[in-house]
């Protein structure tokens, strides 16, 4: 099965995201910040990334930059902050690379729905 990384700062969503992906058989590593995030990527060999925007030291929309240089046929999940809030920041991330972008708060459903889009047609 593919491997995922989930990287973000909020210990329960990473928990929760990890659980729900491993139900379904992924692969799943986690990072809390922007820079173990990088350099978990940079040992390759991933499918997708589920990258919470908000992440500290290097932030979301940068290291979709990064990849869009390095890595662009990996695929990545943007998860923004609220609808309300986070439109414009999903937005941005689409517009710079993502694949896909979710807004929180967001179903486990919607979320699986997403991934398995995204793995289908890598």
């Amino acid at each position: 099965m593919s491997n995922v990384l989930v990287a973000g700062d909020e210990l329960q969503l990473r928990g929760w995201l990890r659980h729900l992906l491993e139900s379904k058989g992924y692969q799943v590593e986690e990072a809390s910040d922007g820079y173990a995030a990088l350099a978990r990527i940079e040992r390759g060999r991933l499918a997708l990334v589920v990258l919470d925007l908000s992440l500290p030291k290097v932030n979301g929309l940068e290291i979709i930059i990064y990849l869009q240089a390095h890595s662009p046929s990996l695929k990545i999940l943007a998860i923004c902050a609220n609808l309300i809030e986070g439109i414009d920041t999903c937005r941005a991330a689409m517009g710079l690379g993502a694949h896909d972008a979710l807004a929180k708060p967001f179903s486990s459903e919607e979320f699986l729905q997403r991934v398995e889009a995204l793995l289908s047609n890598a």
